[in-house]
């Protein structure tokens, strides 16, 4: 049987470090390759019988590496770039460096990795990242629209500064040429933007198909095609999370803690994990507390006590704990245990009852 072969692969923009080094660390070989198939073929050539394990960290370009190494039937991990302390915390750093600790890391099975979806999940995150870049960048636009006008004490009371009446309203103002060229230009920028986005939306929308799951998410209150999309896309395969306290954690909305000695206190969510996952479960909780059910009734009775933001976490916190069971179960949505839900809206005049309907749901997207 031919031994396996363990192998640190540093990855940089033009060029990769690599070392290779068999299951008793005997280093087998080491050297810097191109980024292109050809050459790293080549250099993995003499080891083309051998089970190799490669070990790379994640970097924004790891996509294509992956995909390279996959092709060539090689077993890649992915390791977890805050984890790897070994390499982070390095006072003599090098690209050797670190490719050696990669592999001594994957070798001694002490490397911390990370999640790599599968293709179609990868090409789902695509898309939605690049639709939420899509309307940051039109609202950066919208934003610089309002400045122009407030330069010039031209207030609006538009909702969307883009909408059929406002750009009426825009068009009947007599402003200076350079304020005029600005608004022309910022409009026609949207415009385009507007267009790219409804292409990108009737892709989105095609994914849906292949995701049985966000049928049984978009009857959660707050959830549209979009944010389920989203959702399943940064979640995954929910079967890697044992238990919803390590999905809550993933998404970053576990409260921090410090501990030292006799000192003990908390902190402010972490913000660690899936900032996307994040960021959506938050927009679909500001959407479910509009309304009427449990999720409504246990905001409410919480912001008069934590405030409007600790309670709107406090519904996504709960909004995730219930999709775990949605996804990993296959249950009904239940965000809250019956028992603590009667504790909390013992207080308030109208309890809610009864199942979740469709014609209450709030959604976004």
């Amino acid at each position: 049987m031919v031994e396996p072969l363990y192998c640190g692969l540093d990855l940089h923009k033009r060029f990769s470090y690599i070392v290779v080094k068999d299951s008793i660390g005997r280093q087998l070989t080491k050297g810097r390759v191109e980024n292109n198939e050809a050459d790293i073929s080549a250099f993995f050539e003499p080891f083309r019988k051998h089970a190799v394990k490669v070990a790379i960290e994640a970097t924004s370009n790891y996509y294509w590496m992956f995909e390279t190494l996959d092709r060539m039937h090689m077993d890649v991990k992915l390791s977890h770039p805050l984890k790897t302390k070994m390499i982070a915390d390095a006072k003599i750093k090098s690209d050797k460096i670190d490719a050696d600790v990669l592999s001594d890391l994957l070798r001694t099975n002490f490397l911390p990795t990370s999640y790599i979806p599968d293709q179609k999940t990868r090409a789902l995150r695509e898309v939605l990242r690049h639709r939420m870049r899509l309307v940051s960048m039109r609202t950066q636009l919208k934003n610089q629209l309002r400045a122009v006008l407030m330069k010039n004490n031209c207030l609006d009371s538009y909702t969307d500064i883009t909408g059929v009446k406002a750009r009426h309203f825009i068009d009947q103002l007599s402003l200076a040429p350079a304020f005029k060229m600005q608004c022309d230009d910022i409009l026609l920028h949207i415009n385009f933007i507007n267009k790219r986005l409804e292409n990108v939306n009737t892709a989105i929308k095609a994914y849906s198909d292949d995701f049985p799951e966000v049928n049984k998410l978009i009857d959660i209150p707050g959830i549209g095609i979009f944010s389920a999309l989203v959702i399943v896309a940064e979640v995954g395969d929910i079967t890697r999370f044992s238990s919803p306290k390590k999905l809550v954690r993933y998404a970053g909305l576990c409260p921090g803690l410090h501990q030292s000695g006799q000192t003990c206190y908390n902190k402010p969510i972490t913000h660690d994990g899936d900032k996307f996952l994040r960021w959506i479960l938050a927009e679909a909780a500001h959407h479910a507390v509009r309304h009427p059910g449990p999720l409504k009734d246990f905001y409410s009775s919480l912001a008069k006590t934590k405030g409007t933001q600790k309670a709107i976490v406090a519904v996504a916190r709960k909004m995730i704990t219930g999709i775990y069971f949605v996804l990993k179960n296959d249950d009904t949505f239940n965000p809250v245990r019956r028992k603590q839900y009667h504790n909390r809206i013992a207080n308030l005049d109208k309890p809610a009852g009864g199942p979740w309907s469709k014609e209450t749901v709030g959604t976004i997207g």
